[in-house]
């Protein structure tokens, strides 16, 4: 009997189908502080808000995704509807690496099971289930890395997956000298220019239209903190670099070059053990690819290496920033991999996959589903229940956008009111102005806080179950 084989388009399907049925098996409810900020954002059309100087697009595609759902019925919280958004991204990434490995050479079952290792793994997995902007650009420059190592690349069409990469977010920036290198090694120095062009104008259009009809700057201070963005979040909003000491920011960035897999961190024993070999045995894989030198390897090798010069001195230690990692070190484990006969190459991808798939989802994924697990979240819906509609809760962290949308009360964010006479002379205008103030037992665990709001007025409110609130005002 002939072998049945599937063509490019139905492998891609298919890993897509799988791939999106898993993530939405599970719901998430880490919520991330970005994640909920952009729900905010989009549940108020807060269009200035959403055109992120960092990551453009997300929020606008979030918007839009979000309208589709409202168009259909849908009346619940905005949050689920990204979620949903990621998942599909994650989804799409996946399937769309899966035709990548074939580009390279991979047969269709290798890719397919290539494909799922990479869906699997602890960075990928994890942010396809939560609502956050990284997945939007990782499923674009699986798209621009795609099409660049095709036997007929198109630069223009390499330049605008890569341009939407960067509206993803402007770290895939990064991707620049990988994609130049494989384009020009191809057919020549001339294929620069198409790509650069189209990726220039890509780029450009969509801030210059963000900036004109979104962010309106009034000065140039203004459109300079927009285009800085994340190195701009201080509350005095200078540019301020997120570095660490090289010493400490190579180790982090080893670990979290491992840690992308599954997540070892903080276990014991034999999951720890377990861990360290599931994530080991891929970078192991890819080294040997690395070795071989051939043009493909070259490439992720310049991709890694793109990345690796930013965030080696921006937050190393940040895992979400290391996810499009995942397509180099897959592509190069698969590599490395061709030196063992196909039933063992399928048989170790098959192997790690299964048991990635188990790690990450008893150590990351099931935990994160639960409800209880989140002391924020059950912090936010036990102040819901025991404080006036329009009361206000001093904030700090994630409770700044986790009490306004989950328990639907005004926050006070303390990250403004670090110094006592600034926080006591808002108090006062609040209480003056006859509202409510009230403050959680874990919020007063932030440092220095207690003493001051005790020297303003502090009374117990409620306790229960561990937590407690109390009421802010003026002693007599």
């Amino acid at each position: 009997m002939k072998k049945m084989s599937w063509t490019d388009s139905q492998a891609m399907a298919f890993v897509f189908v799988v791939v999106l049925l898993l993530n939405l098996s599970i719901r998430s409810v880490f919520y991330n502080f970005d994640g909920i900020a952009c729900s905010i954002a989009v549940e108020l059309s807060d269009f200035k808000h959403l055109v992120h100087g960092n990551h453009l697009a997300y929020g606008v595609v979030g918007w839009c995704f979000d309208k589709l759902w409202r168009f259909l019925g849908y009346q619940g919280q905005s949050v689920l509807v990204l979620e949903t958004l990621d998942s599909l991204l994650g989804a799409a990434g996946a399937a769309i690496f899966s035709s990548l490995l074939r580009r390279m050479g991979r047969g269709e079952r290798e890719s397919v099971l290539g494909a799922a290792a990479l869906a699997v793994s602890h960075a990928w997995w994890f942010w396809s289930l939560e609502a956050q902007v990284y997945m939007l650009g990782a499923l674009f420059a699986a798209l621009a890395a795609r099409e660049a190592l095709a036997d007929k690349p198109r630069p223009a069409l390499t330049g605008l997956w890569h341009a939407g990469a960067i509206l993803g977010h402007v770290g895939h920036l990064m991707a620049l000298p990988a994609l130049i290198f494989i384009l020009t090694r191809k057919k020549g120095r001339r294929e620069a220019f198409p790509y650069l062009s189209a990726l220039a104008v890509a780029v450009a259009v969509p801030y210059i239209c963000a900036g004109l009809f979104a962010v309106q700057p009034s000065s140039y201070q203004e459109l300079k903190l927009w285009l800085l963005g994340s190195a701009a979040l201080g509350t005095d909003r200078a540019f301020s670099w997120h570095s660490a000491p090289f010493a400490i920011a190579v180790p982090a960035w080893l670990r979290m070059s491992l840690r992308v897999f599954t997540e070892f961190t903080g276990r014991s024993g034999f999951a720890w053990s377990a861990g360290v070999i599931l994530a080991v045995l891929p970078v192991v894989a890819a080294a040997r690819a690395a070795a071989d030198k051939s043009r493909e390897a070259l490439f992720w090798l310049l991709w890694l290496a793109g990345y690796a010069v930013l965030f080696l001195s921006w937050e190393p230690f940040t895992i979400v920033y290391r996810v499009t990692d995942l397509l180099a070190l897959w592509a190069l484990a698969t590599l490395g991999l061709q030196a063992l006969p196909s039933r063992w190459r399928l048989g170790a991808l098959g192997a790690w996959t299964a048991g990635a798939l188990a790690f990450n989802l008893i150590y990351v994924v099931r935990p994160a589903s639960r409800f209880e697990n989140n002391p924020d979240l059950v912090e936010a819906a036990w102040t819901k229940a025991r404080t006036p509609e329009s009361a206000w809760i001093l904030a700090n962290g994630r409770g700044a956008v986790y009490i306004p949308y989950f328990a639907g009360r005004r926050p006070m964010n303390l990250r403004y009111y670090t110094e006592e006479s600034a926080l006591h002379g808002r108090l006062d205008a609040l209480i003056a102005a006859g509202e409510s103030v009230y403050v959680s037992g874990r919020t007063l665990e932030q440092e220095g806080l207690r003493p001051m709001l005790e020297r303003y007025g502090l009374a117990p409110a409620s306790a229960e179950g561990g937590l407690s609130m109390f009421i802010v005002r003026r002693a007599k």
